[in-house]
């Protein structure tokens, strides 16, 4: 039977898409981790050359402008995060013709804010000398790299529609590959840039071409894979519907700007760029952690959609546990080991003169930790589709955080930026396990569950903050070898003394469940 047919023999097809259910979130976290696996080599390989071929204070300012014009994003009202998490619930329900009727209002809707979105981005490429504190001589330079990196991000705006319905489909594996190359092609590229002396504006013109490659090849693979897609008539009352329910994703979109792409933009603007350089490579193997976390977790969202939009939420809420207990085995592991061997990292990557310092590295760990859980959770709201009570909950956290970057930062520098973000963000971290439990209607887990994994946490991190003074310098044939073989000693210790008996069996058994390759891809 076609995946992409609908319409006639629900049971064979909910039968089918069962069976393949666990399967399909393996090879979605898959291609998920090959694509921000070769994002953050690529990023590994091209940074030092950016460090050396623009100085710290016009990489600080690249980076500035990177997270500055994101804020165009917030004049999008997310109608593509409403399409993927609708099909995720609605495909094995509805008909072919109502499909494309969500893709169509789609698109509507897209080509009606585009204009805002490039007059948002026209204010912010005006005001960006400003912003990023660069002298006169540079007004030109940064505000011609700014209107390009906006016009990437309006790129890849326009081809988003497609992304959102492959993994609505729970079929984002079929681009397992496509979009590593593009990411390893574009840092080729920014290396050469650097080399013949182009800067900013190469750099900015080659993030463009690397959107529309991406988009252009997501275009083939739906067509290809999904027989369904495409337009149907457009719906007035389905369009308003989705605007509806966009309005909230577009407030989360904004609020999530506020938490997420303000830390460099502000600590560039209150302390100068040179102080984000050393701020964006010490927490560079940081961020990977969370993107490793997040895009392990992202695949199995949509079939986590499933689950919800069939009401099996038993279900549901033993898989957010396995979720909890797989991040903070991760969290925990990975980021003790981070906090051993990341000043000997940043010094044989960039120099020991960009490295922020212990007490930064582990708070910026601790934000990044705090994050990745509440990110867990907003996932699970975005699937429910009623966003509102998340919102305003991020939007107050962000607020408070802003509000304590700018009273600590001018004192404390960066440890006063991590400081803000913890603390705002601790609004989240109580409340979002609150809406699960309105959501799914079960309990949140009793604390007792998670103090003996905090307590090694705690151990396994304080430990590896005072031995860090002791690690020497390293080559880096020393450095990976030393960080494998530390990594699977604290992994092993964490997972037999983090959790009891119970959890290890509840781990032992979900990792038997995932075991996917003894059915063929269909």
């Amino acid at each position: 039977m076609n995946e992409g047919s609908y319409g006639t023999n629900n049971g064979i097809r909910n039968k089918k898409s069962k069976e393949n259910l666990k399967q399909r979130a393996y090879l979605n976290s898959v291609t998920s981790l090959l694509d921000y696996g070769s994002k953050t080599i690529t990023g590994f390989v091209v940074t030092p050359f950016l460090v050396t071929g623009l100085g710290s204070t016009l990489f600080g300012v690249w980076q500035m402008l990177g997270q500055f014009t994101s804020y165009t994003g917030i004049s999008d009202i997310r109608t593509t995060q409403v399409l993927k998490w609708t099909v995720a619930k609605e495909r094995d329900s509805k008909d072919e013709e109502e499909l494309r009727e969500y893709v169509t209002a789609t698109f509507v809707l897209i080509l009606l804010v585009m204009p805002l979105m490039l007059l948002g981005g026209a204010v912010l490429t005006w005001f960006a000398p400003i912003i990023t504190q660069v002298d006169a001589v540079y007004y030109s330079t940064v505000r011609i790299t700014c209107a390009l990196l906006v016009m990437a991000l309006v790129t890849k705006k326009a081809f988003d529609p497609f992304e959102s319905v492959l993994r609505g489909m729970n079929l984002g594996f079929k681009n397992m590959g496509l979009r590593a190359v593009v990411f390893m092609i574009g840092g080729g590229l920014k290396i050469a840039a650097v080399l013949m002396g182009y800067g900013l504006i190469a750099l900015a013109s080659v993030q463009v071409l690397v959107m529309a490659t991406i988009g252009v090849t997501l275009n083939v693979i739906v067509k290809k894979h999904i027989p369904w897609f495409g337009f149907g008539k457009f719906d007035f009352k389905r369009a308003l519907s989705f605007f509806k329910l966009s309005g909230w994703f577009m407030g989360w979109t904004g609020t999530k700007m506020l938490l997420l792409n303000t830390d460099r933009v502000l600590l560039g603007f209150i302390a100068g760029p040179v102080m984000v350089t050393q701020y964006v490579v010490t927490k560079y193997l940081i961020n990977a952690v969370r993107g490793l976390i997040h895009n392990v977790i992202h695949g199995v969202l949509p079939g986590m959609g499933k689950l919800y939009g069939n009401g099996e939420f038993d279900k549901l809420h033993r898989v957010r546990g396995h979720m909890m207990l797989l991040t903070w085995l991760m969290v925990t592991s990975i980021g003790a080991v981070i906090i051993l061997f990341n000043e000997s990292f940043l010094t044989l990557w960039v120099g020991e003169e960009k490295y922020a310092g212990a007490t930064v590295n582990i708070l910026i760990l601790l934000s990044i930790a705090q994050y990745i859980f509440i990110q867990n959770d907003g996932a699970i709201i975005n699937i429910t589709l009623d966003i509102t009570q998340m919102v305003y909950m991020g939007l107050v956290s962000a607020l408070i955080s802003i509000i304590l970057i700018f009273a600590l930062v001018p004192e404390y520098g960066i440890v006063g930026l991590c400081t803000g973000l913890i603390g705002g963000r601790m609004v989240m971290s109580v409340g979002y396990p609150w809406i699960i439990t309105k959501k799914v209607g079960h309990g949140i887990q009793r604390p007792q569950r998670f103090i003996r994994p905090l307590l090694v946490l705690i151990i396994l991190w304080v430990g590896s903050f005072f031995l860090s003074g002791y690690v020497p310098s390293l080559n880096w044939i020393y450095l990976i070898a030393a960080i494998l073989i530390v990594s699977l000693l604290i992994l092993i210790v964490a997972y037999l003394t983090g959790l009891n008996k119970k959890q290890r069996q509840e781990m032992e058994a979900y990792r038997q469940k995932v075991k996917f390759f003894k059915s063929g891809v269909n």
